[in-house]
């Protein structure tokens, strides 16, 4: 039988706020028998670095020379902060905001639990691992403590992180012996200490602001601290005596003139590369203290760099927005930057020929996706500042959407996309709950918590409706429009110009979530909150398609989306799953479970439980006949393979 099974992943970008460092972590193959076992289990050698990155209750760990085939850990409980992988690649510590640091097995794909460790009762703000991969030091915002060292295979403890006064944002291990951890405060202070057991040994008053930020370089022989100030600080590895301070002759003195959130170590050791609120990435000569490269990254407030990593591949930093660059040191440019979302995703649509995926979030942004690749780019300038609640890209091109400001907008294409400068804007009277476009884009009907909004012809027209709407859903021949509403009934329209005259009323149970007419006119489904998917006969005055009760989600139903063969439609849900139900054998139930993410076929459906983890599946679409694609709460776009 045909396997079901995820193809690819466009993934979440790392969680973001303005003023607060991005920590990364770092999964290289170094070792020869991991790289064996890795072979054994995925039947493909592994080439490249990944980094590790956090957003929502999820760490991301992305290769840097693939875009699609991102693996994250769904396992925590609370919003993750940090993860770093051990040094003989076989297990990742993972933080969260209550404290909590997660030891995981990264050789196999249900990445088994070894052990939770309480560390504090705050958030986990920096892990560092021991070069022998036994110990962990964690740091954070505690009330009781601000760090601690423990074995990593029993969670004792292996000595006490304090004489620092308040937060400790960073933590780094000496990678030689003798051992020592460094770490930076929100007291102005760094601190080493002395072990195993590690014990204070003294405090440093370099910086006059928060340091966020403090790494010993690849041998031990060095570390340097960064923060609040724009300076970077430069010690001795055994014992923090001062070797000197990095400066920038332009700026007099520091380093950066805005707070630096983040500094790594070239592999060499010969270089350091700096990430500041000052919107550029640094690169720095150890040997002379020098500034070899700015890069300056962008002018914006978004473009402020808040975290960095160094890989054996790739010079990585995170923008405030999420963005990744890739900085190339050698030539101080930017390679490339992976674009995306790290806010909830509320909107799918696809152009024509399936190659341009375009998704929309909570915040009112718009990012365009090749299918092939998984190449991205945010659309500027930006179309909406608000929540957009629908979006459909028409055959000539055009880009249509709808956002909680209270506008339609229709966004014309230009060059390789959409060109955003000359979208044309449209006043709604109401809130837009949910848009509906014709192939062509000639007609335009917007769901309105008051009104149903008609674009046509360059025109709007507004009709009031004496219910709240919720969802809407416009038939290719733009002869009915059908409008879900709050009231839990299906209001289907005539749509005769830009008049509507209501032909049919659908009594549903709960508040109608979702309508679609299938492709070529025949259907209407229709989901609601009671879990229910009914599909109608448009020839048949919208009555019942099959008795059959379609009930398998466990949640309110949120999207839904016709195959372009009519057989069957995709359902996304609050349950977390994606399920495909088939039309010509609705009775059937042949139960399949496979793999990590189970596929079930029930009433000759399939069904990816779990498709998004941890989160409520906003939109599903149908890219051709054998691919789903399913975005949800977690910023994650996933393509699934449905067999014929």
């Amino acid at each position: 039988m045909s396997e079901f099974s995820q193809t690819a992943l466009f993934p979440s970008l790392p969680r973001t706020a303005r003023g607060t460092a991005v920590v990364l972590g770092e999964f290289s193959f170094y070792h020869l028998k991991l790289l064996k076992l890795k072979i054994i289990i995925s039947g493909n050698t592994p080439v490249g670095d990944k980094v590790l990155y956090c957003n929502g209750t999820s760490v991301y760990t992305a290769p840097v020379n693939s875009l699609t085939n991102t693996e994250i850990y769904t396992e925590h409980s609370h919003q993750t902060t940090v993860a770093k992988t051990s040094p003989s690649g076989y297990y990742c510590a993972s933080g969260d905001i209550h404290g909590n640091v997660r030891i995981w097995d990264t050789t196999q794909t249900t990445h088994i639990l070894k052990t939770t460790i309480p560390v504090f009762s705050g958030p986990v703000k920096d892990i560092a691992w021991d070069s022998e991969s036994k110990r962990i030091a964690a740091v954070g915002e505690g009330r009781e403590r601000f760090g601690h060292v423990f074995l990593f295979d029993t969670g004792t403890s292996n000595g006490n992180l304090t004489g620092q006064a308040r937060t400790m944002n960073s933590v780094d291990f000496k990678p030689s012996r003798p051992f020592r951890i460094i770490s930076g405060s929100d007291d102005n202070t760094v601190a080493i200490f002395e072990g195993p057991p590690f014990k204070f040994k003294s405090t440093f008053g370099d910086h006059t602001k928060f340091v966020h930020s403090v790494r010993f370089n690849p041998d031990g022989s060095l570390f340097a601290s960064t923060g609040g100030d724009g300076t970077i600080v430069l010690y001795n590895g055994a014992d923090g005596a001062k070797v000197g301070v990095f400066e920038d002759d332009s700026l007099k003195g520091v380093a950066h003139s805005g707070s630096v959130y983040g500094l790594t170590w070239s592999p060499d050791g010969s270089k350091i590369a700096s990430a500041s609120a000052d919107k550029t990435v640094k690169i720095w000569n150890v040997s002379t203290l020098k500034v070899e490269k700015t890069i300056v990254i962008g002018t914006r407030i978004e473009d402020q760099q808040l975290g960095i990593i160094w890989t054996k591949q790739a010079l990585v930093s995170i923008s405030a927005n999420g963005f990744i660059n890739f900085v190339n040191p050698e030539l101080g440019s930017v390679d490339e930057v992976r674009y995306g979302h790290n806010k909830a995703i509320t909107a799918l649509t696809a152009s024509t020929d399936g190659s341009t995926l375009y998704s929309a979030d909570a915040e009112g942004h718009i990012t365009s996706w090749e299918t092939a690749t998984g190449k991205s780019n945010r659309i500027f300038p930006e179309v909406h500042a608000t929540m957009i609640t629908g979006l459909k890209s028409t055959s000539n091109g055009n880009l249509f959407t709808v956002s909680w400001d209270d506008h339609l907008k229709v966004v014309p294409a230009g060059g390789s996309g959409v060109d955003s400068n000359k979208a044309v804007s449209n006043k709604l009277s109401s809130q837009p709950l949910g848009l509906a476009v014709s192939s062509d884009g000639s007609v335009a009907v917007a769901a309105c918590y008051k009104h149903v909004a008609i674009y046509s012809q360059g025109k709007l027209t507004e009709v009031p409706i004496n219910f709240n709407s919720s969802c809407v859903a416009l038939s290719n021949d733009k002869q009915f429009v059908a409008v879900g509403g709050q009231d839990s009934k299906v209001h289907v329209y005539k749509l005769s110009g830009t008049s509507l005259s209501e032909v049919k009323t659908i009594v549903h149970a709960a508040e109608v979530t979702a309508v679609a007419f299938s492709n070529n006119g025949a259907f209407l489904v229709a989901t609601d909150q009671s879990r229910k998917v009914i599909p109608y006969t448009v020839a048949n005055n919208f009555e019942v398609a099959h008795t059959h009760s379609w009930t398998f989600h466990t949640a309110k139903v949120a999207c839904v989306s016709w195959s372009p063969d009519n057989v069957r439609l995709a359902t996304g849900s609050l349950d977390n799953s994606v399920i495909v139900w088939n039309m010509n054998k609705p009775s059937d139930h042949p139960i399949i479970i496979k793999g990590k993410i189970f596929t079930v076929r029930f009433f000759l459906t399939s069904l990816f439980l779990g498709a998004h983890a941890m989160s409520s599946v906003n939109s599903v679409l149908w890219l051709n006949e054998t691919t789903v694609v399913s975005a949800g709460q977690d910023s994650n776009i996933k393509f699934w393979n449905v067999p014929l």
